[in-house]
């Protein structure tokens, strides 16, 4: 007798409908979910420098400004130069002033050393900005909420001191005569992931002279 073996009946399941369009829609929220995290996060990105650099500049010139207000009043307290001390006087025979020059070198030398105190207050340091992370959605209704996001930022600094002088009519018979320092703070801000530039200036009046001349006996505005 010859036994014939018999070949094992292969069946085939077909998955139901509803099973595969759970896994369609499984995937296309899970791509909807990436993309959506995707854009918040490149969202995030550009509000976070966007703030940060603002946040940084605008801390960068407080504290540069109040440092060097702070320095050059410091040595103006000192009492080492007086108004008299910058400008000289030419007077004709009669007493009248004729002319006023600067004194050049007290008011180099007072810039010398106000630039000395200025560089000394404003060096190079290390700053921590604080960044709300509401502020990074964009979303009014979360600004300053949320954990702070630290952000470093290095703070360079060049400093110089320009002078200028100026002359202008106070009446029929007096002139006003000043004498200013301009101490100006230009400043470099690194950011991990730029760089601003930003610039602080304070002006320093170191004389202010009143001339009283005659009075004319015809006065005549032409304008």
């Amino acid at each position: 007798m010859r036994f014939r073996r018999r070949h094992p009946k292969r069946r085939y399941c077909s998955v139901p409908p509803v099973m595969s369009e759970r896994k369609s829609l499984r995937a296309l929220s899970l791509l909807l979910f990436l993309a959506a995290l995707l854009l918040f996060l490149s969202g995030a990105a550009i509000f976070l420098k966007d703030i940060s650099c603002q946040i940084a500049v605008s801390d960068a010139r407080d504290i540069v400004t109040v440092q060097a207000n702070k320095a050059i009043s410091a040595l103006m307290a000192e009492g080492d130069f007086k108004s008299g001390d910058f400008v000289q006087f030419e007077k004709n025979d009669a007493g009248e002033v004729t002319a006023i020059h600067s004194n050049m070198a007290m008011i180099n030398q007072l810039s010398t050393q106000i630039l000395d105190r200025v560089v000394g207050a404003t060096e190079n340091r290390t700053l921590t900005v604080q960044i709300p992370a509401g502020n990074l959605t964009g979303i009014s209704l979360l600004m300053g909420r949320g954990p702070n996001v630290p952000v470093k930022i290095i703070m360079l600094t060049s400093s110089r001191v320009e002078m200028g002088d100026s002359v202008v009519t106070a009446g029929i018979n007096q002139t006003k005569h000043q004498i200013g320092l301009n101490v100006i703070v230009d400043i470099d801000i690194l950011i991990p992931w730029g760089t601003e530039s930003t610039q602080v200036m304070t002006e320093v009046l170191i004389a202010d002279t009143l001339v009283v001349g005659k009075v004319p006996g015809t006065y005549v505005n032409l304008k």
